[in-house]
């Protein structure tokens, strides 16, 4: 019979800019239920973020704080710097400006454990308003495995907790974009289908300011995409199977055909960001 061998979740947070809300994300890992954690927080602008969380009225003996060697050398590489240095049997990265519910790692470690990978319904939230947006999917629907080509349909970011032994990868430098999309096809090509809660679990924040949202953001997605594409031609971008490569590239010129019509309708004045742009065009994979 199957029995749980965890001790430790590491978690991954790079830092850029992330003051106003930083946190945030960190009070949340501090309220989870599930108590054996470390908190990873990569600066990678030069900033003390242990200072900031100490001002947030956070003192926990659980978050070690590092620094990029060279500020903005991007999310991947400070990922990639916390990877190297996590104490976890599992790894569960978390953006500066997202959060996770209390319950978040209790649900997703015995799944992550047992099958490698585990993921949760997630809720896009307008971080100015703190208008609910969408979920992934229906709230209330039942749990269910996804694959590549699932998790290759989804228009909210998902993020997934890993089994540390499985993986043989790391987050891809130099794309500047959609590094974690990469990240996660790399799972689900060495794992196949993955268990998903059906539980909203985390928040996905919508910020003006963030890499994806900001005023440049189609042009450097443009720029991210075409560079994978030529990049997947040339070295296969680390998937190992023909199958995969060809779902990759399916996947990254459906993006790269999808923010080439975002920038179309933005320039006509149809929409004022991305999330505008996508509602009602948010697909989720059907349930198992």
């Amino acid at each position: 019979m199957w029995a749980s061998r965890v001790t430790s979740v590491s978690i991954i947070t790079p830092a850029h800019r992330a003051e106003p809300f930083l946190g945030r994300a960190v009070a949340s890992v501090c309220g989870q239920t599930y108590r054996d954690w470390e908190l990873l927080v990569v600066s990678d602008d030069g900033v003390d973020y242990r200072a900031w969380v100490a001002r947030a009225g956070i003192d926990d003996a659980r978050i070690r704080f590092l620094a990029t060697p060279t500020p903005a050398s991007g999310p991947a590489a400070a990922r990639n710097l916390a990877l190297a240095e996590a104490r976890g049997d599992l790894i569960a990265p978390l953006d500066a400006d997202d959060l996770f519910y209390p319950e978040r790692l209790a649900c997703l470690v015995p799944l992550a454990e047992r099958y490698g990978m585990a993921g949760d319904n997630v809720r896009a939230v307008d971080d100015g308003r703190g208008e609910w947006l969408a979920t992934l999917f229906p709230e209330g629907s039942g749990p269910r495995w996804i694959g590549l080509r699932d998790y290759a349909r989804t228009s909210i970011p998902m993020t997934f907790v890993f089994r540390r032994d499985v993986l043989t990868w790391r987050w891809e430098e130099g794309i500047g974009f959609a590094e974690d999309t990469l990240f996660n096809l790399r799972g689900f090509e060495a794992l196949g289908r993955v268990p998903v809660s059906a539980a909203v679990l985390h928040e996905y924040r919508v910020r003006p300011g963030s890499l994806c949202h900001a005023p440049d953001s189609a042009e450097r997605a443009e720029l991210a995409y075409t560079m994978a594409i030529d990049r997947l031609a040339r070295d296969g971008l680390g998937f190992r199977t023909p199958a995969a490569r060809l779902l990759e590239r399916e996947l990254l010129e459906a993006r790269r055909s999808l923010n080439r019509a975002f920038r179309a309708s933005l320039a006509a004045g149809r929409c004022q960001d991305f999330q505008e742009f996508i509602a009602g065009r948010v697909v989720a994979p059907d349930a198992a």
